[in-house]
């Protein structure tokens, strides 16, 4: 493993707190392992967050996320650590944002406040419809959870809350990818993330499929603007309208500028790679939470044999889990990206030819 290394501060840095790795479901497909109390002590989260607001320059932005397991069983602690990042971000004349993701399940006053604070970008796990939703997002005695969740959906839409929901799309709940955003676009979901899953395996008839029901969910996409935003769509657009460029720190910096730390104070490129957190874990970072002032040093590990950190699926995290490298190129990511450049390509097409019939209308 290799590092690439940075001293200047960041103009914004992501820090992710595993706050627990219990969780009130038992989701058939979720990739953090198994479910066990180990809560994050407070103090640990506060020396996290000071040293990722060193690793800030004045005026900067921290980007404060919160994990799990369900984070919100750990709501108090959380209010807690975002009353200090709050204060000791104004001190130094830094800025910070908060994210969180939640199963939707937990709404006790506490965790009530945090949903409905406006600092906090909320996003929601549903993967739709009762069919696709129940089948894998089941409590610990098998029940599902999609009543729930959509009472927690239905009181943020009411509030006139933005959130966004996420929605895990697999092999085999990808055939109601479509009636799942249209369940939860009635209830008033504007916002969507589509998550693709990258631990399960698939085949060369399911990348067919991913590619027929990308297409459906970019018609629905189209039918739904200017009131709908759906990630995979949105952020390749712009894209190819010029608009998106890469900063000092991404979303997806694998380790620089970007860094989670779990329950135990080891750290980790991407929350994503935490799991289970067992001592010897390959995948975490040198040292511990308390060890240093700031993660200027921390860098970005390039695991594999490739000579740089550049994925093409845009996320090396994604890509080090489907090839064991972060350079390296997967297939099911390829994939997608093929299938929704070319849904927009038809649909960009088909948009440019309806306004020049429009237009020829017009002048005859």
């Amino acid at each position: 493993m290799k590092y690439r290394m940075r001293t200047p501060a960041y103009p914004a840095f992501g820090l992710t707190l595993v706050v627990n790795h219990a969780c009130n479901l038992r989701c058939s497909y979720c990739y953090t392992g198994a479910k066990f109390n180990s809560a994050m002590p407070v103090e640990m989260g506060v020396q996290a967050i000071r040293r990722a607001l060193a690793s800030v320059g004045v005026g900067g932005m921290l980007n404060l996320g919160f994990f799990g397991g369900e984070p919100l069983i750990e709501a108090p602690r959380i209010q807690e650590w975002m009353q200090v990042a709050r204060h000791v971000a104004s001190a130094q004349g830094k800025q910070v944002h908060f994210n969180l993701t939640t199963n939707g399940t937990i709404t006790d006053e506490c965790a009530r406040s945090i949903l409905m604070d406006p600092d906090v970008e909320v996003a929601i796990s549903c993967d739709g419809a009762p069919a696709q939703h129940d089948k894998h997002r089941r409590d610990a005695q098998g029940q599902g959870s999609l009543a729930r969740v959509e009472k927690t959906l239905r009181l943020l839409v009411d509030a006139g809350r933005p959130f966004s929901v996420v929605i895990v799309v697999r092999p085999d709940t990808l055939n109601g990818l479509c009636e799942g955003l249209a369940h939860l676009r009635e209830i008033g979901v504007t916002r969507f993330t589509l998550s693709i899953d990258v631990w399960t395996a698939w085949t060369e008839n399911d990348l067919r499929n991913l590619a027929v029901n990308v297409d459906a969910a970019a018609d629905l996409w189209r039918s739904w603007l200017p009131d709908v935003s759906i990630d995979w769509f949105d952020t390749r657009v712009a894209a190819l309208a010029g608009l998106t460029s890469v900063g000092a720190s991404t979303r997806c910096g694998f380790g620089e500028g970007e860094i989670a730390v779990a329950p135990s104070g080891r750290l980790y490129p991407c929350e994503r790679l935490v799991g289970e957190d067992r001592p010897g874990h390959g995948l975490k970072l040198p040292g511990l939470v308390g060890d240093a002032g700031d993660f200027l040093e921390m860098g970005s590990p390039c695991f594999g044999q490739g000579t740089g950190c550049a994925s093409s699926s845009g996320c090396r995290c994604s890509n080090y889990l489907r090839t064991g490298s972060t350079d390296g190129e997967d297939g099911l990511l390829r994939a997608l990206d093929e299938a929704v450049h070319r849904s927009l390509e038809r649909l960009i097409t088909a948009n440019t030819a309806s306004h020049s019939i429009a237009g020829g209308n017009y002048h005859e």
